[in-house]
């Protein structure tokens, strides 16, 4: 019995979804899902990372490197062996750079916002930009209008509808306590300082935000711009909710990437 929520859609080459911290899988459905509306050929397994939207945390699960481990027997017992991709936000990113370095069967990656530094006070953060397109007179979810307005730099009513669609449905769900409590060393997996080391082969593409005051874009510049595998992309219009700030351009990356 999976202790993983999961929701699946399709056939053909497999790709997973992982969602970035206190969201869920409905965030990456809402995301992607309307790539595949005239491309059927992919098989998408989009997850909820463990203790957060509907899938079970272990009592055993103590750690990051534990959330890598669980994650990693899901992806184990659903791929039936075959090759396929990964694509995650911010926490969820994280984990599939982890991943990376322990599937030698994985295609390639499609990152946007990756946690690459789990201690915050390490991080090169950004200062949050707000870009007002229109006014936007929220009428529904009130009280979750100022955190759009802390997270997103497009400010549109288009946005502020994205936003209660694909956002909303994790933060209310809520987290496990304990991805209240962690710890910053617990968050981070052990490994972190060799994540780019170890991976050396697969193709990784990235996007970042310029205005992304929760894990920034100078750091990932840093550890991957002098990498032949990855390619990085700054995205000047978007925080950290890139997906909502500038999804033109994510649709045309993302078309790229499931083409190539």
């Amino acid at each position: 019995m999976d202790t993983i929520h999961y929701k699946e859609f399709g056939s053909g080459k497999l790709i997973y979804f992982i969602h970035g911290n206190s969201l869920n899988l409905e965030s990456m459905i809402e995301f992607y899902e309307p790539f595949f509306e005239t491309n059927q050929s992919f098989r998408r397994i989009y997850l909820d990372i463990p203790g957060m939207g509907d899938s079970y945390l272990k009592p055993s699960i103590n750690n990051s490197d534990d959330i890598l481990e669980e994650t990693y027997s899901f992806i184990l017992d659903h791929s039936n062996n075959k090759n396929f991709s990964l694509c995650g936000h911010s926490y969820g990113g994280y984990l599939c750079l982890g991943l990376a370095t322990l599937f030698p069967n994985i295609s390639n990656l499609f990152l946007t916002c990756p946690v690459v530094k789990a201690k915050h006070r390490e991080r090169i953060l950004e200062n949050h930009k707000v870009i007002v397109q229109e006014e936007v007179i929220p009428v529904d979810n009130k009280e979750y209008f100022e955190d759009y307005l802390d997270m997103n730099v497009q400010i549109s009513n288009l946005s502020w509808s994205k936003y209660q669609h694909s956002i909303l449905p994790g933060l209310k769900k809520g987290t496990d306590s304990f991805w209240t409590n962690i710890s910053e060393e617990d968050y981070m997996l052990s490994f972190e300082n060799l994540l780019f080391d170890r991976i050396k082969d697969t193709h990784c593409t990235v996007l970042l935000g310029r205005y992304d005051q929760i894990v920034g874009y100078k750091d990932q510049l840093e550890l991957m711009n002098d990498r032949k595998n990855f390619e990085v992309k700054l995205l000047s219009h978007s925080g950290h909710n890139l997906p909502i700030d500038e999804p033109d351009s994510l649709f045309l990356f993302f078309k790229n990437f499931i083409e190539s």
